[in-house]
């Protein structure tokens, strides 16, 4: 019975606020019930009027009937400091699976001025779900003819192109009277990388099946600089072993050419792995990479990047792994991402 009262919600507000880039909200995308606070003056404004009836006293009258148009006078107001308002995405948003990021939205404001208004991006599935609200819930205040671009937290959760739920929106504007608020759904552009696992290197030539590669680097014919400290991802063959063996600790040499550092990050290379495990582990490579400056390719089976290096170079080997086994007919989102 649940689930199908939440299946029906659920399809009736996909129809009425469906998903956009920019909504501007009107009639038919706000709602409007009364706070805690409002039910409470109710209570107030009855108890006033059985008293003004019970004893036939023309100022309590008064007294109702006035405090009784200041709650109407609140509601309109209330609804006026939502209407109007214009929501729409901003720049793309990069980050890593369970990553917490600040998603910029911008607010653009053509006919009045609006005050006390609280945003903030639910959450299913998160430990004291409430404390988080409280802790995410961002509070904006836009002049009249103003476009305000603001960030609110959001944790990444499935690799992918970013999709995030319906933007929470209320205020309780101008008397707390009112619970004044609405649910949209933004085209957030972004994209969302594999968590990464950092593990040594297994660099290989990649065959076409699933098999595992020989651990092999691009070697030229590279002057020899010296020794240097071993670092985890080092090839075996670089080891300077006779030093190894008198003692002197473990050493790799050091050539004055990137092509020593060359490797290939291959998809097979990862035997008998799950496909997020994978996609983790490549992702870890492709960071461990860059940061060490190596120049790395990747070979995925659905597509081969040449060896290269650089913030470019890293986010399009990147995305192809956040995008693997990924199907999309948005052709805008791959826009501007690499």
């Amino acid at each position: 019975m649940r689930e199908n009262i939440q299946r029906y919600w659920q399809t009736w507000i996909n129809k009425r606020i469906p998903k956009n880039d920019e909504i501007e909200l009107s009639q038919r995308s706000i709602f409007i019930i009364p706070s805690k606070v409002g039910l409470v003056f109710s209570l107030l404004l009855i108890l006033l009027l059985v008293t003004a009836i019970n004893y036939q006293n023309s100022l309590i009258f008064g007294l109702s009937f006035w405090l009784f148009s200041v709650a109407m006078s609140a509601m309109i107001f209330s609804f006026r400091n939502l209407s109007g308002l214009i929501i729409k995405a901003s720049h793309p948003t990069y980050g890593f699976v369970d990553d917490h990021v600040e998603i910029p939205i911008r607010l653009q404001s053509n006919k009045r001025e609006y005050q006390g208004l609280q945003l903030f991006w639910p959450q299913h599935g998160i430990k004291n779900n409430k404390e988080y609200e409280a802790n995410t819930i961002r509070d904006v205040a836009i002049i009249k003819g103003q476009e305000k671009e603001i960030t609110i937290a959001y944790q990444l959760k499935k690799r992918g192109y970013l999709e995030t739920p319906r933007l929470s929106l209320k205020s309780y504007y101008p008397f707390g009277l009112y619970k004044c608020w609405t649910w949209l759904s933004l085209k957030t552009p972004g994209i969302v990388f594999p968590k990464p696992i950092f593990t040594p290197f297994i660099a290989g030539e990649g065959e076409g099946d699933d098999m595992p590669s020989d651990v092999s680097l691009l070697v030229g014919n590279d002057e020899f600089l010296g020794f240097r400290n071993y670092q985890v991802g080092d090839s075996l063959k670089h080891v300077a072993w006779k030093y190894l063996a008198k003692g002197k600790g473990l050493l790799s040499k050091e050539y004055d050419s990137q092509q020593l550092s060359m490797q290939w990050l291959d998809w097979y290379s990862l035997q008998s792995m799950p496909i997020e495990k994978r996609l983790s582990h490549l992702c870890g490579w492709v960071l461990q990479a860059e940061k060490e400056n190596r120049a790395y390719g990747l070979r995925l089976p659905n597509i081969t990047i040449p060896p290269s290096h650089g913030d470019q170079h890293r986010t399009h080997c990147l995305t192809q792994l956040a995008l693997y086994n990924i199907n999309s007919n948005d052709s805008e989102k791959t826009n501007g991402f690499y």
